[in-house]
C-alpha cells in the first residue's frame, strides 16, 4: 500500500520535476532553519525568535529519539521505487524530519501571528515539503503523517509551557538561568545520547546562555532599516558557517566536542552576533 502510493506519485517524475522537488525539500532542511531562526532573533522579534528556536530544536531532539527507537528502514532500494537526492536522507525513516520540522516551524508561526496569508503559505509549504519526501523516494507515507502528528503535539506542549512561563512571572536569578542552560541540555543528552542530540542540545545550550547574557547586560533591540537588517543576516550567517566549518579543524570530531562546537555556534547566534552588529552600528542598544 505505502509503496504503491510512492510509485503513483513518482509517475510525475521528469528531470524538471526532480529539480523542483529537490528545491522544495530544502525548505525542510537544517540549512533553511539556520537562516530563518537567526533572522527572527536578529531582525524581527528576539523573544519569539528564542521561542521558535527552542521549540524547533526540541522537535529535532524528539525526532532523533523516535527514529533511533523505531529504526524503520527507508524505501531507498525498494523494488520499483526511485530514490534521488539521498544525501538529504540520513538515518532511519520514521518519522520524517522534514515533515516534522516544517510543521513545527510554520505551525508555530501561524499560531503566533494569526494571519490568513501566513496560514495559507505555511500549510502549502508543509504539504509540498511532505510531498517532496515521497516524490524523492526517501520516506514512506506513514513517516510523513507521523512527523506531522508529533510536530503538532510538540507545538501544543511548547505553547502551554510558554504561557505558563509568561503568566508565572517567576524571577529566576541570572546564575541559575546559566546553570539550567547547561544542565538541562546535558541531562537530555545523558538520557538519549544519540549523535545528533549532542549537536542540537549543544546548540540549545549556547543559544539559551547567550540570550540570558543579553537579557541581563545588553538588551539589544532588533529594529533597524531594511538594508542594515540584510547586512546583519549576511554577516551573521557567514560567520556562523565559518564557525561551524572552522571549529571542525580545531576541535576533535567527537560527540562531546561536537556539542561544544554547536554550543559556541549557539552563543554566536544569541550574543556574539548582536555584539558585532552593535560595533558595526547595525544594531540598536537600549542600555
Amino acid at each position: 500500500m505505502q509503496a504503491a502510493i510512492i510509485k503513483d506519485i513518482q509517475l510525475l517524475s521528469n528531470p524538471i520535476m526532480d529539480y523542483i522537488f529537490i528545491a522544495i525539500t530544502m525548505l525542510g532542511s537544517s540549512g533553511f532553519y539556520f537562516l530563518v531562526l537567526p533572522a527572527f532573533y536578529w531582525c524581527i522579534d528576539k523573544r519569539f525568535g528564542l521561542k521558535l528556536s527552542v521549540i524547533l530544536i526540541s522537535s529535532i531532539y524528539v525526532n532523533t529519539i523516535v527514529k533511533e527507537v523505531t529504526m524503520v528502514q527507508r524505501p531507498i532500494g525498494y523494488p520499483g521505487i526511485r530514490s534521488i537526492f539521498t544525501q538529504s536522507a540520513g538515518g532511519y525513516s520514521f518519522p520524517s524530519g522534514h515533515a516534522q520540522g516544517s510543521t513545527t516551524l510554520w505551525g508555530t508561526l501561524m499560531i503566533h501571528y494569526k494571519k490568513k496569508w501566513l496560514n495559507i503559505l505555511g500549510i502549502a509549504i508543509i504539504v509540498l515539503v511532505s510531498l517532496s519526501r515521497l516524490y524523492l523516494g526517501v520516506h514512506w507515507p506513514v513517516d510523513i503523517f507521523g512527523g506531522i502528528l508529533i510536530a503538532v503535539l510538540i507545538i501544543i506542549v511548547g505553547e502551554l509551557v510558554d504561557n505558563i512561563l509568561i503568566e508565572s512571572k517567576v524571577d529566576i536569578p541570572f546564575i541559575y538561568k546559566m546553570i539550567l542552560s547547561i544542565a538541562l541540555p546535558a541531562l537530555l543528552i545523558i538520557i538519549f545520547p544519540y549523535k545528533d542530540n549532542f549537536e542540537y542540545m549543544g546548540l540549545l545550550s549556547g543559544v539559551l546562555m547567550g540570550y540570558f547574557i543579553d537579557e541581563k547586560y545588553y538588551a539589544f533591540t532588533v529594529n533597524n532599516k531594511v538594508n542594515k537588517q540584510i547586512y546583519k543576516i549576511i554577516i551573521g550567517a557567514i560567520i556562523f558557517l565559518v564557525l561551524q566549518s572552522g571549529l571542525k579543524f580545531i576541535l576533535p570530531y567527537t560527540d562531546i566536542f561536537n556539542a561544544i562546537r554547536y554550543g559556541i555556534s549557539g552563543l554566536w547566534l544569541s550574543i556574539g552576533a548582536p555584539l558585532v552588529f552593535n560595533k558595526l552600528k547595525l544594531n540598536q542598544k537600549t542600555v
